[in-house]
């Protein structure tokens, strides 16, 4: 009777745990897509930026409204929709403008007409590179997250003034950050690397339950 019962009782609890394992490994799954997908977002919302952005530069320099700094920054501040808060910093704005020029020299396609002549991509690229150069005068540091660029923007005011003190301990403060982004971007990897594990594992667990399941169910039949 008992082995009756347990024979009854054993492959639906490896069904049970079936479902759970699979339950698991679906969740441990959907968390590292997830996280993929929001990569792949801000990729894509970025090269959509940069794609109207370089649309913008390009459609300036034709029309020939672009000669100052000034006017590339309202065309920023317009297609990145900052505010002028926001726009004070400049952040990526020297990268994008490199990117371009990079883009202008190679005559991308993609970006530069292939009917622009050869003196207007030379005028253009000598009016940018002197935008760039006052750009980093005026914003230095302006790639780099807030908090770097705090910091080392402090770090240069304090050399104007020989302050040693003081600037020791904006780099003990920038090795610690350094140190911090360093942290965490390792544990986003073991992070990661956890969840591929539990879904591997639980990939196998289920075959094991399965061919288990199945065994049994056949030991039940008398196969």
């Amino acid at each position: 009777m008992v082995e009756e019962l347990s024979a009854e009782i054993v492959p639906a609890v490896v069904l049970v745990a079936y479902f759970i394992v699979i339950v698991i490994a679906l969740i441990a799954v959907r968390r590292n897509r997830a996280g993929q997908i929001r990569d792949r977002d801000d990729i894509r919302l970025e090269k959509k930026f940069k794609a109207k952005f370089f649309r913008s530069l390009t459609e300036g320099f034709q029309l020939e409204s672009i000669k100052t700094l000034e006017d590339i920054l309202n065309i920023y501040e317009a297609v990145a929709s900052l505010s002028d808060e926001d726009i004070s910093y400049r952040y990526g704005l020297s990268r994008y403008l490199r990117e371009y020029l990079v883009a202008l020299i190679s005559k991308d396609e993609k970006i530069i007409p292939r009917t622009t002549r050869e003196e207007d991509i030379l005028e253009w690229k000598k009016l940018l590179d002197r935008i760039i150069t006052e750009n980093d005068i005026q914003v230095p540091y302006s790639d780099l997250p807030p908090l770097e660029r705090n910091i080392l923007n402090d770090i240069t005011i304090y050399l104007k003034k020989g302050d040693t003190g003081h600037i020791n301990d904006k780099l003990k403060e920038l090795s610690r950050l350094i140190k911090a982004r360093d942290g965490e971007l390792n544990r986003i990897r073991k992070k990661t690397d956890g969840y591929l594990q539990i879904a591997l594992f639980c990939l196998l667990m289920s075959v094991f339950a399965g061919a288990l399941a199945v065994y049994l169910y056949y030991k039940q039949l008398g196969l």
